[in-house]
Parts: C-alpha cells; sequence; structure tokens
C-alpha cells in the first residue's frame, strides 16, 4: 500500500510487484532529494562558534575514522589519495564557492590531524621524541631515532603509493 497526500486529501494507491527476469537497473526506483539545512550566523561571535564547532566535529570523525580502520570495521581500501580528493572538491564545487571552501578548510584541518599522528617523519613523532627526551632526561640514541625515522619514511611512501594505486583502480576497492 502506498498512501499518497495532495492538498490535504489522503488516498490509498496499492501497487502489486510484477518481476521481470533478466532486467536489473540499479538507477531505477525513488530518487528523495537530501534534507538540507541552513543556518545563518547572525555575529560575527556566533560566526567564530559554529566554525569552532564543525571543525571540532570534524577532526573528531578522523579520530573515529582512523580507529575504525584500525578495528577493521572500515576496509582500507576506503582511503582515497589525490585522484579522490580533487574529485570531492569538484563535487563539493557544484554547492558553491562557500561549500567548496568549507571543503578546503575540513581538508587542511584533517591533514593538519594526519600530520600530528605518532609517526616518525610526521611532526607527531617529532612530539614523541621531544616528550621521550623530556621523560629520559637525555635525547635518543642517533641510530635508534634514524632508524624510527627511515621506517617512518617507508610507511608514509607506502601509503602514498597504496592511496595513488587505488586512486588509479590499480587495485580493486572490494578487497
Amino acid at each position: 500500500k502506498l498512501y499518497v497526500k495532495r492538498d490535504d486529501k489522503e488516498k490509498v494507491v496499492e501497487l502489486e510487484p510484477v518481476e521481470r527476469p533478466g532486467f536489473y537497473d540499479p538507477m531505477r526506483g525513488l530518487l528523495f532529494e537530501p534534507i538540507q539545512r541552513v543556518r545563518i550566523a547572525e555575529t560575527f561571535g556566533e560566526q567564530v562558534t559554529r566554525g569552532y564547532r564543525e571543525t571540532k566535529r570534524s577532526l573528531g570523525m578522523v579520530y573515529q575514522f582512523l580507529n575504525k580502520l584500525i578495528e577493521g570495521q572500515v576496509p582500507i581500501t576506503a582511503l582515497g589519495g589525490p585522484v579522490t580528493i580533487a574529485k570531492a572538491a569538484g563535487y563539493h564545487d557544484f554547492g558553491g564557492v562557500g561549500n567548496l571552501l568549507i571543503f578546503l578548510t575540513m581538508l587542511s584541518a584533517n591533514l593538519a590531524v594526519i600530520n600530528f599522528l605518532p609517526i616518525p617523519v610526521l611532526d607527531g613523532g617529532h612530539m614523541v621524541f621531544l616528550a621521550y627526551d623530556v621523560v629520559r632526561g637525555r635525547p635518543a640514541s642517533e641510530k635508534f631515532v634514524l632508524a624510527l625515522h627511515a621506517a617512518g619514511f617507508v610507511a608514509i611512501i607506502s601509503l602514498m603509493l597504496f592511496v595513488l594505486a587505488l586512486d588509479f583502480e590499480l587495485i580493486p576497492r572490494n578487497l
């Protein structure tokens, strides 16, 4: 039963499904427009507050995504590289300049989160070495630091090559 309401009148229509063997079209069906809410800040203080909340929410989503990636809830093939980022930027551009600027701001903030991960070679790795120096009272040995930096460099380059392979569909995303 399908309930249709037009001009404050409700009508019930009964539909009978009909099977068509050998015919499948995923594009057939209902298309719903997404619900959009536009909130306009009235003061500069409200703009700053909303920007802060949105940035905090988005950065929290980055940590949640990384956590789900580590736990195996999200496949590693869900990652994307520069081509995926460019496509996403293009989609956001269709929403207008404001939408694109918000996307680029969130992208920049997400890269800041990634940069602060405790991986040698990245800024987060340098912070770990500095904390280690404070706790221990002297810096780690140069060989140890170089070995960890080399391992971090190999990990970062491997990740870059992996996401590029995903972008250029050299690796199937449905592994």
